[in-house]
């Protein structure tokens, strides 16, 4: 390492080359340096289709009452920095009609946001190069601290498919779902009162609605235990003037896919499911009880 002292004014400066040389090559890149930006959204985004059951087409059985419960942990926000816990009750009715199933129901769901501290010096999204470019920090600067808020939405849905049925096989070949959720609690509250330049995106409304289309396929073994997998996406369809915007590229539309694996045994059915989409990722794990017919 070669060093350069220099004497001026009668005080003894020293410089190292190697420094000086580092700093001159990562000056181009310094404003390409990653940084998160703040999205708040509703917390219902990726777990508002979880999985129904319905009945084998092969059984008698051509309609059923399920009540079903199911635990979500999720992530949210940019890079996933704040984390969703939630449970959910819901209680449906399915049917066989003919070459199609369907179902329809209603839930409620109660669950805690952590919200991780963010610090939004408001950037302004760009292309960077070799010589710069990329986001560049503009004046104005906001801070949310850390805190955990309640959260708690009601709602309905339903779904229904066409279906192909061989024996011990059964393909829900294309199937059309959608659901409705009223949003309620702290994080609601917070998100409608915070200052529009305090984040890149935030969601300020209380409904959330989606819609979507999945395929699943299905097996029962010898013992008739019934197995499946069903893979799904959906979108919201909340317009974009429920969202505000600042400084950010668009997130539009509001989209996640989901993968589910499911198994039934007499009137249990059990199901883990994993949802990613838009800044949100949440994996379920539930199960539902056939009340009745």
């Amino acid at each position: 390492m070669l060093n350069i002292s220099k004497e001026i004014g009668g005080r003894k400066f020293s410089f190292s080359c190697n420094r000086v040389v580092a700093f001159f090559i990562l000056l181009p890149f310094s404003s390409c340096l990653e940084h998160r930006q703040g999205m708040y959204l509703s917390p219902t985004n990726s777990q508002l289709a979880p999985y129904h059951t319905i009945p084998f087409k092969a059984d008698s059985l051509k309609s059923a009452v399920y009540g079903s419960l199911i635990y979500t942990t999720a992530t949210a926000n940019d890079k996933g920095k704040d984390w969703i816990h939630a449970g959910q009750a819901s209680i449906y009715r399915s049917h066989i009609l003919g070459n199609f199933q369907a179902f329809y129901g209603a839930n409620i769901t109660l669950g805690m946001y952590n919200l991780t501290d963010f610090y939004n010096a408001n950037h302004t999204p760009g292309q960077a190069t070799l010589l710069g470019g990329g986001d560049q920090p503009i004046d104005t600067f906001y801070h949310i601290p850390a805190h955990r808020y309640s959260f708690g939405s009601y709602g309905i849905s339903a779904g229904i498919n066409g279906v192909k049925s061989s024996g011990r096989r059964e393909w829900r070949y294309l199937g059309f779902e959608t659901t409705f959720q009223n949003e309620f609690g702290d994080y609601y509250s917070f998100r409608k009162n915070l200052q529009d330049s305090a984040a890149n995106i935030i969601f300020k409304h209380h409904v959330t609605g989606s819609i979507g289309i999945y395929t699943d396929a299905l097996w029962r073994n010898r013992h008739m235990t019934l197995f499946g997998f069903k893979f799904a996406l959906n979108m919201l369809v909340n317009p974009a003037s429920n969202y505000t915007r600042l400084n950010t590229y668009s997130i539009f539309p509001v989209t996640f896919f989901s993968t589910t694996f499911h198994f039934t045994q007499n009137q249990f059915t059990g199901f883990v499911q994993g949802n990613f989409g838009t800044k949100a990722a949440s994996f379920q794990l539930g199960t539902s009880y056939r009340l009745g017919k």
